[in-house]
């Protein structure tokens, strides 16, 4: 199934004793292009200044139809996992913290987007601990610091990206409209390019992110290896048929021939 930010902005998020809040954004790892965690709004039944946050491992149901997700979570759960501050980014030593608690492999292990698995959900163990009896081993922490330190912080805000300027190769044209995701694995199928702002009677349009070769955090711009008539050439976007078998059997053939 696909879904598209928007779809999942807003989302509410179920947990096994009722509702958690609902979905205000995702952060995806810049490297893998893929989603590792969804940042949860809790309010009013846990005002805090801190993130929220819902890893796609504990998914046991996506209903786009209903704005729904459901996950093996419990309000308790959440209300005592370790959490960040709000203008904090997610370090890797965060993501061990937060694996350990929830008992989750670690996707870092492997060399796919989650190690040794194609999908998320089979990284759960299942062995819930106390946050506090987490003990954090000073070599350990410093190890995971070493050995990772060039993906310390590839995770960002899908929401900063939205409306990132396109750099096509002759020209900027276009800026990022939405991001569709694969729910399977959480990987990032397409970007929507809105070309309204150069091309008259212009239009939403999907494009592979296998064209894209840098995001540029200061000039909150992103590198297309595509031509303005490439650009143009690319199937339209159509949230009505996002899932669509033949719909994304014409995208897919399209995207193919350009």
């Amino acid at each position: 199934m696909l879904a598209s930010l928007k779809e999942l902005s807003g989302c509410t998020i179920k947990a096994t004793d009722g509702d958690l809040g609902q979905a205000k954004d995702v952060y995806f790892d810049d490297r893998s292009l893929t989603i590792r965690f969804l940042v949860v709004d809790t309010h009013p039944w846990l005002p805090l200044s801190q993130k929220v946050l819902i890893s796609p491992i504990s998914l046991l149901e996506f209903s786009a139809d209903a704005y729904a997700m459901t996950v093996s979570l419990s309000k308790d759960m959440i209300k005592s996992c370790p959490k960040v501050e709000e203008h904090e980014t997610v370090s890797r030593e965060f993501e061990k913290i937060y694996y350990d608690y929830f008992g989750y492999g670690y996707y870092w292990t492997g060399e796919g987007a989650w190690g040794e698995y194609a999908y998320p959900t089979a990284l759960f163990r299942g062995n819930i601990l106390p946050f506090e009896s987490i003990e954090i081993d000073d070599t350990e922490t410093d190890n995971v610091a070493d050995d990772n330190l060039e993906t310390a912080n590839h995770l960002r805000s899908a929401n900063e990206l939205a409306h990132y300027s396109i750099n096509a190769v002759n020209g900027k044209k276009g800026y990022i409209y939405d991001f569709i995701w694969d729910i399977y694995n959480w990987s990032l199928k397409y970007l929507v390019i809105d070309t309204r702002d150069w091309l008259p009677g212009g239009k939403h349009v999907l494009v592979s992110p296998e064209q894209f070769e840098a995001f540029n955090w200061g000039s909150r711009t992103v590198n297309c290896n595509m031509s303005l008539q490439q650009i143009k050439a690319c199937p339209e976007y159509r949230s009505d048929k996002l899932n669509d078998s033949k719909y994304l059997k014409q995208v897919k053939q399209k995207l193919q021939g350009i």
